[in-house]
């Protein structure tokens, strides 16, 4: 299981740290609901690429000693099972829908094909991020054709709620987020 936690701290910074981050004590299991803390189990790799960096950086793991599962601690601004940041993803479609203007072609971003690829699952989650919205907050999103202006709509519905903390609600919803394959519940 992958629970995110917000550290305050970039990625640069969060890498440097490596395994000096300050990570949360879990006082729960999130599998079987036990209430005591959960053993630090040790640490992976993997990979977190922004525009202009690609980083190496640990993500610490638990265990429950009562269920004996694993969570591991995602920095928020990663998603799970992506190696580019979500404000890099978060860029790049943007930049596609028209919302905002290309920037210097930057080393890191994904190529046209992984671009698209983006767009692509954000827009398959345009229905599963309405039904989370109306669920949580009671928000219906525009009925509109296009889908490229429900596409903008909900962007900037993410970003005036706050999009990291609206995908970690997401996710501990069993939504997923909104570049999953089949974010719904």
């Amino acid at each position: 299981m992958i629970q995110f936690h917000d550290f305050g701290i970039d990625v640069q910074t969060y890498a440097e740290r490596g395994k000096d981050n300050d990570f949360p004590l879990l006082k729960k299991c999130p599998h079987c609901r036990a209430k005591r803390p959960l053993h630090r189990h040790g640490y992976y790799e993997r990979n977190a690429l922004t525009p202009h960096g690609d980083y190496r950086i640990w993500i610490v793991r638990y265990r429950c000693r009562e269920c004996l599962k694993t969570v591991s601690v995602l920095p928020s601004f990663l998603l799970p099972y992506f190696q580019y940041t979500l404000s890099a993803i978060w860029q790049v479609v943007k930049e596609q829908l028209g919302l905002t203007e290309g920037t210097n072609r930057a080393p890191f971003l994904p190529t046209k094909d992984g671009i698209i690829f983006y767009v692509r699952r954000f827009c398959r989650n345009l229905s599963s991020l309405h039904s989370f919205f109306a669920r949580r907050w009671r928000i219906i999103g525009p009925i509109v054709k296009k889908e490229k202006e429900r596409a903008s709509w909900w962007i900037r519905t993410l970003e005036k709620h706050g999009l990291y903390s609206v995908i970690r609600d997401m996710w501990e919803d069993g939504f997923r987020h909104p570049f999953a394959n089949q974010m719904g519940s």
